[in-house]
């Protein structure tokens, strides 16, 4: 499961004043940054199946490297309120030997169910489910984002989270628009301290809690297209 927070900052603040402050600064794993190009190309059919069902199909370039992913909703928590995204997330990276899979011919499951599996990943029946009905379908690009990523990872209380630091454009190939995005993920601990994380980054720095993802903001521009 993919479970984070996502952020947008107040007006005529920067990442600078995020990476600054004390209590983000205080508790990064200072070698851990890392920097890279990404593209994300957000993938459906022509009458949406995977929108219709809250699903996200998106294929990602990584510097040089390639992953897909298949992103499954979730009931959302009573509790937690905006900026808070949780969702079932399936992926693996692209290898040599599926340099000839065409999304433009639809999804193979018995392929995609193989390479997740080597991951370690385990599938489930949702999973099985809209892979099966998805079979064959064509594909094409609905949306994009383009961006820079700068990422740290962070602790707090037990847990361990990746800050993406995201700066960009999103849209489709006709239109795009600007963004800038910050993003506090869960590798590893408890999803109350995420919740409680976001009680604290809201109360003392200057950000504001997004209610859109990257996908959800870049169909929205795509659909002023039709």
């Amino acid at each position: 499961m993919e479970a984070e927070l996502k952020f947008t900052y107040k007006k005529g603040f920067t990442y600078f004043d995020i990476i600054e402050s004390p209590f983000i600064a205080n508790n990064l794993l200072q070698s851990s940054i890392t920097s890279y190009a990404m593209r994300s190309s957000y993938f459906d059919t022509s009458d949406e199946f995977f929108r219709k069902r809250r699903a996200v199909f998106r294929l990602r370039r990584q510097n040089e490297r390639y992953y897909l992913t298949l992103k499954l909703s979730i009931p959302k928590r009573l509790e937690t309120g905006e900026g808070i995204f949780e969702r079932e997330e399936f992926e693996f990276e692209l290898q040599e030997r599926d340099k000839n899979i065409d999304l433009g011919l639809g999804i193979n499951p018995e392929w995609f169910l193989s390479r997740l599996n080597e991951t370690q990943e385990k599938s489930n029946r949702d999973l099985l489910q809209i892979l099966k009905m998805a079979e064959n379908r064509p594909l094409s690009e609905v949306c994009l984002a383009d961006f820079t990523r700068t990422a740290y990872v962070f602790s707090f209380r037990t847990s361990k989270f990746e800050i993406c630091f995201d700066e960009g454009y999103l849209g489709t190939s006709e239109k795009i628009e600007q963004f800038s995005e910050l993003e506090f993920e869960l590798l590893l601990g408890k999803i109350e301290d995420l919740i409680a994380l976001r009680g604290i980054l809201l109360e003392h720095l200057p950000l504001i809690p997004m209610e859109k993802s990257k996908y959800g903001r870049a169909i929205a521009i795509a659909d002023q297209l039709k």
